[in-house]
């Protein structure tokens, strides 16, 4: 038996990057995918490849900015599978290079509302149901441009920072409905990241004692479907690393 079978899952940014890595690895151990994002005929392109490995996959379209299309998402996704057991936070916005002195109120407030708020709202409005599941599991995600403070990623980074707060937060005040939530910092060799930061890639091989960056589907997934499995169920309220050991100092 495939160890998600039968559960229901809400996956955010599944339209490209670690959001749809994660989609297409939980739907073939067997969970039900509602796959939101922006562009819809990506998260149509994700529904057609699954569906011929026989997955169930609902693609909803969502600006996370917007608190009314986020409760459409969890609205969808109950009607048509009948509750929510998982949540994959993976929606970001702000991610351009844009040092302190030129952060202006506009890109930060589209950092943290497509980040840390989107989030949380997300978190709140899928309560309900998880809280019924009896299993629910919530994983969000940060970066390390936050917790190592990188140049140019202010905004990002203190939007990644404030997520990592919120999942301490909820895994305190949900634990006793056996609400388990974590937040993973992955440095994953998305087919963006290869394609627009090459040399950054190279740099960050260096730094790993393994000599590479890892994939979303053979590294960093293995992981995730561990935490939201019922293996997992006593792991809640941690950050974990997803970065080959470049931050094993910590």
């Amino acid at each position: 038996m495939k160890k998600l079978e039968g559960r229901v899952a809400i996956v955010t940014g599944a339209s490209s990057g670690v959001g749809r890595g994660l989609a297409k690895v939980l739907a073939e151990q067997g969970a039900k995918i509602c796959a939101c994002a922006r562009r819809m005929e990506k998260l149509e392109e994700l529904k057609t490849e699954l569906a011929v490995e026989g997955a169930d996959v609902l693609p909803v379209a969502c600006d996370v900015t917007d608190p009314d299309q986020i409760k459409n998402v969890v609205t969808q996704c109950v009607e048509a599978f009948g509750g929510v057991d998982i949540l994959i936070n993976c929606a970001q916005g702000s991610m351009a290079y844009c040092e302190i002195q030129d952060i202006d109120i506009e890109y930060a407030m589209t950092a943290y509302q497509s980040g840390a708020l989107a989030t949380m709202l997300f978190m709140k409005e899928c309560f309900p149901y998880l809280k019924e599941s009896g299993h629910g599991r919530i994983i969000n995600t940060a970066s390390a441009a936050g917790y190592d403070g990188n140049e140019g990623f202010g905004a990002y980074g203190m939007a990644k920072e404030a997520i990592r707060a919120i999942t301490r937060t909820g895994a305190r005040e949900w634990g006793k409905y056996g609400i388990t939530v974590n937040v993973f910092l992955p440095i994953i060799a998305t087919d963006f990241f290869r394609e627009t930061q090459p040399q950054a890639l190279k740099s960050l091989e260096a730094k790993s004692p393994l000599g590479r960056i890892g994939t979303t589907e053979e590294d960093c997934a293995p992981l995730i479907v561990f935490l939201v499995s019922d293996e997992g169920g006593y792991f809640t309220g941690q950050s974990f690393m997803v970065d080959g050991g470049i931050h094993m100092h910590t």
